[in-house]
């Protein structure tokens, strides 16, 4: 079976869920889901990368956009359902130590208190779904105005965009304080310098449109010539 076929079959999986109304109440029930939303978005966000090359109509392109905008806000409404089932890191790490090690290929380990199909990492990102709604929320409405579909990736930088900026918020008084005592120029700079940390998003996007990569790569080569004095000042503090 090829990955398109894959993607197709998820998608209809995904379609008959979505029609039966309502998401699973138990964790072992959703997680299998998840992976099917997953490959069902994927597939969906290659095929609207090619809606041009695949000649489809207007009303082809809205009718996909909008299932694939159906999927993707449905795959965070689970990922936020699991988050809500799973335990609180304080209470797995309870179960995990009541249940005690665990012996896998021959090696101890400890032994997990979620599904087999979920991590640390995962419940993490699933708990971080579900404490901010506002925030997802937010990212679907943006998807919906930009024709994009929202995804768990766009929600989880967007949380980590707020704490940050809460974050620089809390120390803007302290670092103010401090600057103070800087030369006025000196000061602007690195205010701006601080701006761009708050704005730009700590990783790119995986997949550029080639056009706009072009733009992307111009403009970084234009901040990063402009930054060239605090390496040539590194380089000299490492050899000096």
């Amino acid at each position: 079976m090829n990955e398109e076929m894959e993607g197709e079959q998820a998608v209809e999986m995904f379609k008959l869920i979505k029609a039966q109304g309502g998401l699973p109440t138990k964790i072992d029930d959703l997680v299998p889901i998840s992976f099917i939303g997953q490959a069902a978005v994927k597939f969906y966000q290659t095929k609207i990368k090619l809606m041009d090359q695949l000649g489809m109509t207007e009303a082809q392109r809205k009718a996909t956009l909008r299932d694939g905008q159906d999927a993707g806000e449905m795959l965070l409404d689970i990922e936020a359902r699991i988050g809500e089932l799973l335990p609180s890191p304080e209470e797995a790490m309870k179960m995990g130590q009541k249940r005690g090690p665990a012996i896998r290929d021959g090696k101890q380990t400890i032994s997990s208190p979620y599904p087999a199909e979920i991590n640390r990492h995962r419940a993490q990102q699933a708990r971080t779904i579900k404490n901010n709604p506002i925030i997802v929320a937010k990212i679907k409405a943006q998807a919906r105005e930009n024709e994009d579909i929202p995804t768990k990736t766009a929600v989880l930088n967007a949380v980590s965009y707020e704490r940050e900026k809460a974050r620089q918020a809390a120390a803007a008084p302290i670092k103010e304080a401090m600057r103070r005592a800087y030369p006025e120029d000196q000061a602007i700079y690195i205010s701006a310098l601080d701006q761009c940390i708050r704005i730009l998003p700590q990783k790119p996007p995986q997949d550029w449109n080639q056009d706009a990569l072009r733009e992307a790569t111009a403009k970084a080569i234009i901040i990063r010539n402009r930054l060239e004095v605090f390496a040539c000042n590194q380089s000299k503090s490492i050899t000096g």
